[in-house]
């Protein structure tokens, strides 16, 4: 008879030998994601009967192996390199922080006690293991020429520092930059820019799918350093995070963006504007005060003001996050959740925080028009929303088929290169003047 972790395997694709799990993330190579590499140490209580391949052993990991495929997704991929060791495969992650969300609900699933046959007992005489797993984890962008082993690489020294982590979870980014141009230079570079005011802050339109009116902006932080190559936003975030400079590049582009809203005003423009928080913001008590003092100094209403969370920084720390929400909401400041439904937690949260607008990730959207299920679960969304009392903000959306479609489903807002890419605040305020102009028209035609 097969043992049960051979069964388990057998049951589908998603477990692999380790060579070939490294030779699938060689092969997901999507320009447009990310892909992640992570390694759990299991840190097994019954490490010894484990090392003698013991039945209740087997039968550890086989449940063991039970949960880490529970929270996988279609795309991923296990391998089992040894008894107490777990490397997981993660492809085509809209974002990368997803990687380090994935780790955090692993390492809890993992936690839960495991009743095999055999072993010690509890006190109603269950049979008990329990496992202290450290999750470590490297994750680069889609397109990156970089080597499978170089993730396993620093996804295993990821585990291996996590052991000493309160939270025991650990995930690097591992990016072409960081090899060739090396963390301490962008850093260097990145200060002088921040102290300087040398970064820049542009505007993506947000339209109202019933006017086809602008109705707002998402502020996006660029950078072009002095030898004229642009620097990937994400890099600037994740340089930030390590270096102690998130909140000194928040309140840059908080107050920029908050500026520019004042000077469109007299122009007789009233657009929202969206800027992102991290979970580094999200931790500092002071920050509610930080955005009443901005709102202050450039005279903008706080109702023309929303700050974006992700699902990752949200259940981070839910006790903080719901004290942080609680004080922007009493200013009068709007709460987005980004990029909705590419994460691995569940909805119980959307109930307990008080959020105004969900924003539904591009990967639901760019195939909805073409693809029954994806508009399925686009409507789905949509409507998880409204259930929630949420405005639905669509990303991504890039032609008018697609806008038509999230009309038709009730979706109030759409952002996306359909309409502009992120502008310079010059530029976006003519685009918007011509595209309001016209836009009334535009939205009568479409809706006929």
């Amino acid at each position: 008879m097969a043992s049960p972790e051979a069964s388990l395997a057998a049951s589908g694709t998603v477990r692999l030998p380790p060579a070939a799990l490294l030779a699938h993330l060689a092969s997901a190579r999507d320009p447009k994601s990310h892909r992640a590499l992570l390694v759990v140490a299991l840190n097994r209580s019954d490490r010894l009967a484990a090392l003698a391949q013991s039945a209740h052993a087997r039968l550890v990991l086989a449940e063991a192996l039970r949960r880490v495929e529970a929270m996988l997704r279609p795309g991923d991929r296990y391998a089992v390199p040894t008894h107490d060791e777990l490397w997981i495969a993660l492809a085509n992650l809209p974002t990368p922080s997803l990687a380090e969300m994935a780790a955090r609900t692993l390492r809890e699933s993992l936690s839960r006690p495991i009743a095999p046959a055999g072993g010690a007992r509890d006190a109603v005489g269950d049979p008990i293991v329990q496992l202290r797993p450290c999750v470590g984890g490297a994750s680069c962008p889609g397109a990156s020429a970089d080597e499978p082993m170089a993730l396993l690489h620093c996804a295993a020294e990821a585990c291996a520092r996590a052991a000493g982590d309160d939270e025991h979870v650990l995930v690097d980014a591992l990016d072409e930059h960081h090899a060739s141009r090396g963390r301490a230079r962008i850093e260097a570079e990145l200060r002088s820019a921040l102290h300087n005011n040398e970064l820049d802050v542009f505007f993506q339109p947000q339209v109202e799918l019933a006017s086809g009116l602008c109705v707002g902006a998402e502020a996006l932080v660029r950078w072009v350093r002095d030898d004229g190559t642009r620097v990937d936003p994400a890099l600037i975030a994740a340089v930030c995070e390590e270096r102690g400079l998130m909140g000194q590049l928040t309140q840059f582009v908080l107050n920029t963006a908050l500026r520019h809203v004042m000077t469109w005003s007299s122009q007789g423009i009233h657009a929202r504007v969206s800027v992102n928080l991290s979970s580094v913001t999200l931790s500092d008590a002071s920050y509610p005060a930080l955005v009443a003092q901005a709102l202050s100094t450039w005279g903008v209403p706080a109702s023309r003001l929303t700050l974006e969370l992700t699902e990752g920084v949200i259940v981070r720390n839910e006790t903080v996050a719901m004290r942080f929400m609680r004080e922007v909401r009493e200013q009068g400041c709007r709460l987005a959740l980004d990029d909705f439904g590419t994460g691995y937690s569940s909805f119980a949260y959307l109930q307990k925080f008080p959020l105004d607008e969900m924003k539904i990730d591009q990967s639901f959207v760019r195939n909805a028009t073409g693809e029954r299920c994806d508009r399925r679960i686009l409507r789905a969304l949509v409507e998880l929303a409204h259930t929630f009392e949420m405005t639905a903000l669509a990303e991504g959306v890039e032609n008018g088929e697609s806008v038509a479609l999230l009309r038709e489903i009730g979706c109030e807002v759409a952002q996306g290169f359909h309409y502009g890419a992120a502008m310079p605040p010059l530029e976006f305020a003519r685009w918007y003047q011509r595209f309001n102009a016209s836009a009334p028209a535009e939205a009568t035609t479409a809706g006929r």
